[in-house]
């Protein structure tokens, strides 16, 4: 009998094995594939932005101060680093959601944050070319994450503190009995006081009434010719001035190239249809997106990768209590902005199955009733 078992081994999932392990709960970890890094998901790739002035909503700043604090702690644990400090900048109109949002978590928390016009921001980052009618906020405290390196080091630890772990061990059915959750798995049952389901977008399958979808994403990496003005960039989310698209991306990386994509306005369909081959579309769509970035060009394309956001209606989390499961919690709906929270989210989906913390009414999977 397992004090939690998770089922799900992606960024949440590592993240909550390795904070019950810490508290000497005995822990287990259940993952479908044969690694926490394969490329089905939504956890997989090289690098993901953190930032502190949460333009999403100010109510998410204390989760990524936590987080900060978290990534840093097992920095410590590990010797070695996870958190690359860049800056990052947020552009677009005054009027733009990453402007208004960034800035409002920003005062609300009390972050250290500048304004600059559209000139300020092309004469101080000389890789930008925005328009005269833009405007930027800057935050000097973000940056991006070793994803790779970051999983490897939950897992070790969590390991460390005594979790265990099985991977090609897809759960197939999940059962309540006499209090205590029973996992019907290839290798045989798993049973526990309380399951935490941390699928991403197999969660759709899990909990079929939640209002989730699947959208495709392609990120891409880029090799310029021209990278010096790139290598200083700090990480960015820009909003299209006509089209409203959001890009984000990163500086010139040695080794990796200059990574970008679009967030959101991807296609969506069910899991099993999620077209896996990157398209001429997506590039056009990327490029047009890119158009304040002139040394990126399509002839200097690296890479390109297929990956899934699993969203909420609101692109808010789903944390919390799974309707109608007794002993059952879930953690879903990350909208494409999970990943830098990793470890605070492992720590309250460790909370919640322990009893000791509430969803926050942000995350509650009951707002949607």
């Amino acid at each position: 009998m397992y004090d939690i078992a998770v089922v799900g081994l992606g960024i949440a999932g590592t993240s909550t094995v390795y904070q019950a392990a810490r508290r000497n709960l005995k822990v287990i970890g259940l993952e479908q594939f044969d690694s926490v890094i394969h490329a089905l998901g939504s956890s997989h790739g090289k690098t993901r932005i953190i930032r502190q002035a949460y333009f999403e909503h100010p109510d998410y700043v204390p989760l990524v101060l936590d987080a900060y604090r978290e990534w840093h702690a097992l920095e410590e644990s590990i010797g070695e680093p996870l958190l690359i400090p860049t800056g990052g900048i947020m552009m677009g109109r005054p009027e733009a959601d990453v402007i208004t949002g960034s800035r409002r978590a920003a005062q609300q928390h009390g972050l250290p944050y500048e304004e600059l016009s559209g000139a300020e921001v092309n004469e101080r980052f000389p890789g930008f070319h925005i328009t005269d009618d833009e405007v930027a906020i800057y935050e000097p405290e973000a940056g991006y994450l070793r994803v790779e390196s970051g999983l490897e080091a939950l897992i070790q630890e969590a390991r460390r503190y005594g979790a265990e772990m099985r991977f090609n061990q897809a759960v197939e059915d999940i059962q309540i009995r006499d209090g205590h959750v029973v996992l019907e798995t290839p290798s045989g049952r798993v049973a526990a006081r309380r399951v935490i389901l941390t699928v991403g977008p197999w969660l759709t399958r899990w909990a079929p009434d939640l209002p989730l979808e699947v959208e495709r994403q392609v990120p891409m990496w880029f090799l310029p010719q021209d990278h010096q003005h790139l290598e200083r960039l700090p990480i960015y989310i820009r909003e299209h001035p006509h089209s409203g698209r959001q890009a984000y991306g990163f500086p010139y990386i040695e080794g990796q190239g200059i990574k970008a994509g679009v967030h959101h306005q991807g296609q969506v369909s069910p899991l099993e249809h999620v077209n896996r081959q990157v398209t001429r579309q997506d590039i056009a769509q990327l490029m047009e997106a890119l158009d304040f970035i002139p040394s990126i060009h399509p002839d200097s394309l690296h890479e390109a990768a297929v990956c899934l956001y699993t969203n909420s209606p609101d692109s808010h989390f789903v944390v919390g209590q799974m309707p109608h499961e007794p002993g059952v919690i879930m953690a879903g709906g990350f909208s494409g902005h999970g990943f830098k929270f990793g470890p605070a989210i492992g720590s309250l989906l460790t909370d919640l199955a322990l009893g000791v913390r509430t969803s926050p009414a942000l995350f509650h999977p009951e707002r949607f009733r």
